[in-house]
């Protein structure tokens, strides 16, 4: 086996966590090249991890969305001549991709009604550690490792401008910073208030001289503002737009991570940037924790106390979502990251 050929375009958080299946293969075959296919902008985030030799960006909303530029893109794949073709992405077009890159084994998971085109299936079981579900995707290549760590890539941070966005904060917060992300794609409209950010970030700096950073990309930047604009002493700066390369650099330099269930939190996990995850109210909660939460006392789940699964109004409006969003404990994030802070 001479040409791989890995599938999981998509988000942040689901690219990352399939980077331990993609090491155990790289490590069982060494001599082996490993093509990557991600979303723009992942690519610069996932460059310099020593294990993909060589990352294919699939612009599904962009060029490649026309059959011109589909068919130009299946192309290139085809002239790579891919031996095997493994799907970490459980859609249709995965699928086909896989098909038409020409690999004669495609690998991927059991979905009713969408494995037509698979030659080995893996059952998908919800619930499950994602990490290690992904890691069960490689075992029909004899491939298996305990090794579930994520990670990034090497790269200088003190050539980005962020650094003067962590001096601002780091000199008045005791060298120490929290990054904040409070918004998220797939969260959207769901997490805390700037109101309870503002007053976390008031609280980390005054009782615990610890400065924030509040990240996100230019849609949420109402939403970074009204929270700077309510913190009344807090050490804070905000960083709006970065490309995820200098967003990793920020959380890799930073003292604790505080965000949303969202891909910045799994950028934390593979930093090793230690961190609390606010999860909205959901079915299922439980599960979803389970399968998507990084692994280790370092990261801690705070969830709304009201529970989907006993809650009489699910599926519940967006007031009714909000309210219990809002029964989430300011002063227990803050207590939490006290707690991480003093294990690490």
């Amino acid at each position: 086996m001479r040409r791989i050929l890995v599938i999981r375009f998509g988000s942040i958080g689901n690219t990352l966590v399939s980077i331990p299946a993609v090491r155990a293969i790289k490590r069982q075959f060494p001599d082996a090249s490993v093509a990557m296919i991600v979303s723009p902008g992942i690519d610069d985030l996932i460059s310099g991890i020593p294990w993909i030799d060589e990352t294919i960006v699939y612009d599904m909303h962009g060029i490649h969305k026309s059959l011109r530029g589909y068919l130009g893109f299946v192309r290139g794949l085809r002239r790579r001549h891919f031996d095997v073709a493994i799907m970490f992405k459980r859609f249709l077009r995965s699928e086909l991709i896989g098909l038409f890159s020409g690999a004669r084994r495609r690998i991927g998971f059991r979905t009713e009604g969408r494995s037509d085109f698979l030659t080995d299936r893996v059952e998908y079981t919800e619930g499950e550690n994602i990490v290690k579900l992904n890691m069960r995707l490689v075992e029909p290549l004899g491939v298996s490792s305990s090794d579930l760590s994520l990670e990034l890539g090497t790269d200088d941070c003190s050539s980005y401008r962020i650094m003067s966005v962590i001096d601002r904060v780091g000199s008045d917060g005791g060298g120490k910073y929290a990054v904040i992300h409070p918004g998220g794609k797939t969260v959207s409209g769901q997490g805390m208030t700037p109101n309870r950010y503002a007053y976390i970030i008031d609280r980390l700096a005054q009782d615990h001289r610890i400065g924030s950073v509040v990240i996100g990309d230019t849609t949420e930047a109402e939403t970074i503002n009204g929270i700077l604009n309510t913190v009344k002493a807090g050490a804070a700066s905000a960083a709006v737009g970065l490309p995820l390369k200098q967003v990793s650099c920020l959380i890799r330099q930073a003292s604790l991570f505080i965000g949303n269930d969202s891909g910045p939190c799994h950028i934390a996990d593979a930093a090793g940037t230690p961190g609390i995850i606010v999860y909205p109210p959901m079915r299922g909660i439980e599960d979803h924790i389970r399968k998507w939460k990084p692994a280790g006392d370092n990261y801690v789940a705070v969830t709304p106390p009201r529970y989907c699964d006993a809650c009489p109004d699910y599926p519940c409006s967006g007031d009714t979502r909000s309210a219990c969003i809002e029964d989430i404990d300011a002063d227990l994030v803050v207590r939490r990251a006290v707690q991480i802070l003093k294990l690490v």
